[in-house]
């Protein structure tokens, strides 16, 4: 989470005043990633009650708002569910959002905990096992939510985008990675892997732990039905990731905490490997995209995309495999 519109107090009074949840006690800014503004708000009631919520505006740059009536109906599902997830709190009038500088708000539940740093092995299964939990409870909603955008029509057309703003080596590099993934997800036998409701951005920073656990995943802005094994590789590309290579054992643990609940087929255990190259490259270009643009303001948040970059050369120079019998 992170700020890109700057709030005071009265654009958050305002915004909270549409809401039964009282009036604002304080507030203050979220510090970690790249999407949205977020500002946690505690708010307090006339007989001394108070709360705590997360307050997020819709930063149209990200293009976030035209997937924000499926990112409330996954939250609605995944809570119904009992999933660790943000419970959207409704207006006053009932709606899911407000609107502040004519942008959508959505005002959800704070999570308990805090965020990782160094992932253990028992962090990376709990990822796992949610990752397996919330393909199976948004499994109704898959003819509903539309398809994951980051295809190869957008890899291709983002790689437009950049192609001159890089050194001719990376240009090179990130071509070459963009052809790869085009075969695969041009053939045959990749379209019958499972698909479902894919979370797609199951970074570090979009997880919560407390003393007992795994307490909360953030930010669906990117959901849409994917590739069940794709959700997994851009889970494994950070929780599993040192430098520019993957962490066997981590990785291991958290493709077993996700196979505790949903078996892995031998097909999606051949393509993982390119897998993980396509969400290497994805988010190589999504950081890139940030960097060549001249038009955001100064203190927007930025990713370093030589991270990504350096982990798509690894993936292509030394694929991580994986077999079945190590997930026993």
């Amino acid at each position: 989470m992170a700020v890109i519109t700057h709030l005071n107090a009265d654009d958050i009074a305002q915004t909270l005043s549409e809401y039964p949840v009282g009036t604002l006690d304080g507030f203050k800014e979220a510090s970690e990633g790249i999407e949205n503004t977020n500002y946690f708000v505690r708010t307090s009631h006339e007989d001394g009650r108070t709360a705590e919520y997360v307050l997020t505006l819709i930063e149209e740059a990200n293009g976030s708002e035209s997937n924000l009536d499926t990112v409330v109906k996954i939250l609605d599902t995944c809570v119904a569910a009992g999933l660790p997830v943000p419970h959207v709190i409704r207006t006053i009038n009932g709606a899911s959002e407000a609107r502040l500088f004519d942008k959508p708000a959505l005002l959800c539940s704070k999570l308990d905990g805090m965020h990782v740093v160094n992932p253990v092995r028992s962090q990376c299964a709990a990822i796992g096992r949610f990752l397996a939990r919330f393909h199976a409870a948004t499994a109704p909603l898959e003819n509903e939510v539309g398809s994951y955008v980051r295809d190869s029509d957008w890899l291709a057309s983002k790689t437009g985008t950049v192609r001159f703003d890089i050194s001719l080596a990376d240009r090179a590099d990130l071509e070459a990675t963009l052809q790869t993934v085009i075969d695969l997800l041009a053939r045959t036998d990749v379209a019958t892997l499972p698909q479902s409701v894919i979370h797609a951005d199951l970074f570090l920073d979009n997880a919560l732990f407390n003393t007992y656990g795994l307490s909360g995943i953030l930010d669906f802005h990117q959901a849409g039905r994917g590739y069940c094994v794709y959700d997994l590789a851009v889970a494994i590309n950070d929780w599993c990731r040192n430098g520019d290579s993957i962490d066997r054992e981590r990785a291991i643990e958290l493709l077993r905490g996700y196979s505790s609940i949903r078996d892995i087929t031998q097909a999606e255990l051949w393509f993982l490997p390119t897998f993980l190259l396509y969400g290497a490259l994805t988010f190589w270009l999504s950081r890139l995209l940030t960097h060549v643009r001249t038009d955001l303001p100064a203190h927007y948040p930025m990713r370093d995309p030589n991270e990504l970059k350096d982990l798509a050369k690894r993936h292509t120079r030394s694929p991580f495999s994986v077999v079945r019998e190590s997930l026993l």
